[in-house]
């Protein structure tokens, strides 16, 4: 389906879709009623309702959904008014096309992130940190399929190591035009580790990003600097010397820094704000890599015609982005 050149009033019939998020929720008339994002094959979304006289079956995330709906339009927005619906079996019917999946080789992404067994690096203790998350087949397997985040930015199988790498890379581009002022390891070794938690803060169910207990419990900036900190712990400090012990723990406090300020204030839920160059750069870099793909994903999901996208929360303030005609560019 097309959801682009849907038109309001047009019926819907027998169209599949993917469930990337369900809530149940109570209307003025204190009866329940389902506010759904849907995906259509290709991983493109329009929102759905399921209003009171037309619940059947629960929905949950992941669900596969047969439809039978009218088209709408809601504060300029299309959606489906979903007159019935039928939940597919799993077992007979293939959805995956309907997940969205990073586009980046996510092998070689690994590889530039944590393997420092390169002769542009040279400070032993981070080579072993970075070392020890690199030779960790689990964690590997983990990071390269997990998202990013349940909702708002990279969302989606591989999103974490999409956004990871692109932190990465702009704070090694911003360094170089710095030339000079960052320590360029603990910068990259900083940005490489930022989310790391985050493979035990979500879970991909059917494809579709959702959060765990734990991530719900504690967060992924306090998972992530445990993670880091334990590691460094059990691996790193046995290997420093009796001289080298206050310099170590110096880079480590440096380090655990960048993770627990990235997201920039403690309204934003960092327990610090960034106090060192490392830190700003990379608290920006997380800004903006994930500002850009909130950008660029309304901009998609902007439905053929329209001069303007949704409402989408950015830089702290909602707005509505311009789309360029496409004669235009």
């Amino acid at each position: 389906m097309n959801i682009g050149t849907l038109e309001t009033g047009q019926l819907v019939t027998d169209a599949v879709f993917l469930v990337a998020e369900a809530r149940l929720l109570v209307d003025r008339r204190g009866q329940n009623y389902y506010n759904l994002t849907l995906n259509c094959e290709g991983a493109r979304q329009i929102d759905g309702k399921v209003w009171a006289d037309n619940l059947a079956a629960p929905i949950k995330t992941g669900d596969g959904l047969e439809v039978l709906a009218r088209v709408d339009e809601y504060q300029g927005k299309k959606q489906l008014n979903i007159q019935r619906y039928t939940i597919l079996s799993p077992e007979k019917h293939d959805l995956s096309g309907f997940v969205r999946r990073t586009d980046i080789d996510v092998d070689q992404a690994f590889e530039t992130l944590f393997n420092w067994q390169r002769d542009e690096f040279s400070n032993p203790w981070l080579k072993c940190l970075s070392a020890e998350f690199y030779s960790n087949a689990s964690f590997a397997a983990q990071f390269k399929e997990s998202p990013a985040a349940s909702r708002h930015h990279h969302n989606y199988t591989g999103g974490l190591i999409e956004h990871t790498l692109e932190v990465w890379n702009l704070a090694d581009g911003i360094s170089k035009i710095r030339n000079g002022g960052f320590d360029r390891e603990l910068l990259l070794c900083g940005a490489a580790l930022h989310d790391v938690g985050k493979v035990k803060t979500y879970r991909l169910v059917a494809g579709i990003s959702e959060r765990t207990e734990v991530g719900a419990l504690l967060e992924h900036v306090f998972i992530s600097g445990s993670m880091v900190s334990n590691l460094w712990d059990n691996v790193v400090r046995p290997q420093v010397s009796g001289d080298d012990a206050g310099k170590a723990a110096r880079l480590k406090a440096l380090l655990l820094h960048i993770i627990l300020s990235h997201h920039g204030m403690m309204e934003w839920g960092s327990p610090v704000i960034p106090c060192t160059p490392e830190a700003i750069l990379v608290h920006y870099c997380d800004i903006l890599s994930a500002t850009l793909h909130s950008s660029f994903n309304a901009i998609e999901q902007t439905q053929d015609g329209q001069r303007w996208t949704d409402t989408v929360y950015i830089m702290d303030r909602p707005r509505r982005l311009f789309v360029t005609p496409e004669d235009e560019e």
